[in-house]
């Protein structure tokens, strides 16, 4: 068992309860030389069609990406020659022109606004908040109250939104 999870992704376990600390993004991006190599995707169905940098991350399935575009899910299978379950590598590889990134806005923001990374398909994102995680037993904890209200006060302090 566990005391507390931090967990980013809004599928939380049923037999536990979950307090949102802060609403996080994640946003198609790719380098401007990339896209000008390979052009900007117009639809989900172009980045069959393109290199796309693949994160392997919990138990989501490989290659699958799922968005949201005007509240509906959508998905696309996607691959790429390079993949990885580290999402730092997976940044490196899209500065350095590698492919089309789903990524976390606050990850990419600096690079966003610096013009490193560019933004494609703006209408889909896929939620990545981040959650405390803890099992019922431990709802009434103080010491459990304060690290989440500490929690919550760090995010908020990180939050892109």
């Amino acid at each position: 068992g566990f005391d507390l999870e931090i967990r980013v992704g809004d599928d939380l376990p049923g037999q536990h309860l979950g307090r949102k600390l802060v609403s996080n993004r994640r946003v198609l991006c790719a380098t401007p030389d990339y896209l000008e190599r390979r052009g900007v995707p117009q639809s989900l169905d172009d980045l069959k069609d393109h290199d796309c940098l693949v994160l392997k991350e919990r138990n989501n399935a490989f290659g699958v990406w799922e968005l949201t575009k005007d509240g509906q899910q959508e998905s696309v299978r996607v691959s790429g020659p390079l993949s990885s379950n580290n999402g730092e590598i997976v940044l490196e590889w899209a500065l350095s022109g590698g492919g089309v990134l789903l990524r976390s806005m606050w990850d990419v923001k600096p690079m966003l606004e610096q013009g490193r990374l560019v933004q494609v398909l703006h209408e889909y994102t896929q939620s990545a908040n981040v959650w405390a995680v803890y099992p019922t037993r431990l709802s009434q904890s103080a010491k459990l109250r304060v690290c989440v209200e500490f929690l919550e006060e760090y995010f908020r302090e990180l939050s892109v939104e």
